[in-house]
């Protein structure tokens, strides 16, 4: 994507510019930041054993803050890198999950699915058996019989599930 003298960068050259602006400035600072904090434990720990006051310890100060900015900018730099890296490195693993929990899920699944869900009765209110076609208690009809397939449906059809064709 070479740009023309005359035209204005686009957001992805604008994009890629601060990017790369980012892991330049962030792995100076870094540098520095690990630079002056070697410099000063060094000084720290010379001038302790000759029982003096370090001259370099803001050098420590200045380091740390350095250091941790430096890794921030860093980061940011880099962030599409480790998101792709981290995305590369999981998928696999819950390509995997998925398959070994798929058939706990299914049998879950398939358990609802076929559960016997007691039929009850729209006149008493009682319960009976999912399979039963009649209360047991007031002997209303649980369920309707189509006169063109003989397939039974819930009472409150008006037409057959199977089917289509209209109860009586």
């Amino acid at each position: 994507m070479e740009q023309q003298p005359n035209e204005k960068p686009t957001a992805e050259q604008k994009h890629g510019k601060s990017k790369k602006t980012l892991k330049i400035i962030g792995i100076c600072l870094l540098c520095v930041g690990v630079a002056c904090i070697v410099a000063g434990f060094v000084n720290l720990i010379v001038s302790t054993g000759k029982g003096e006051f370090p001259d370099l310890f803001f050098l420590l100060i200045i380091g740390f803050p350095t250091l941790a900015f430096g890794g921030m900018f860093t980061i940011a730099g880099f962030r599409k890198e480790i998101a792709t890296y981290i995305k590369n490195e999981d998928v696999p693993v819950f390509n995997e999950l998925g398959q070994q929990v798929k058939p706990g899920i299914s049998a879950i699944a398939d358990a609802v699915k076929n559960s016997d869900v007691p039929a009850v009765c729209k006149k008493c209110g009682a319960q009976n058996a999912a399979d039963s076609r009649f209360c047991k208690k007031c002997g209303e009809p649980l369920v309707r019989i189509c006169p063109k397939c003989g397939e039974s449906s819930g009472t409150d059809s008006a037409f057959c599930d199977k089917c289509g064709a209209k109860l009586d």
